[in-house]
């Protein structure tokens, strides 16, 4: 149960910095609320172009010393940033 919890804290933590990222890097509005739809990256409102993910996701291998397999690539939790935290948080 504290591993959990664990994990749970360190995704949090990573959804934070991903946020932080989204907007210093790719000049999200600070009204960026993720959740629902406007959580995904490519919803209905369109938050990021497919070239700014893919840098997303090298910012994120670089900082947290972790490396995407063409698992997680395919993996619908990598396009959400809820997702995307919880698979970096898995990797590190």
């Amino acid at each position: 149960m504290a591993g959990e919890e664990t994990a749970k804290i360190a995704s949090e933590d990573i959804k934070k910095d991903i946020e932080n990222l989204l907007q210093d890097k790719f000049e999200m509005p600070e009204f960026f609320e993720p959740g629902g739809e406007e959580d995904n990256f490519f919803g209905l409102r369109g938050l990021l172009q497919p070239r700014e993910l893919s840098y997303l996701a090298y910012i994120l291998e670089q900082r947290y010393g972790i490396q995407f397999s063409m698992e997680d690539y395919d993996d619908s939790r990598f396009y959400s940033l809820s997702g995307l935290s919880e698979i970096v948080a898995g990797l590190i």
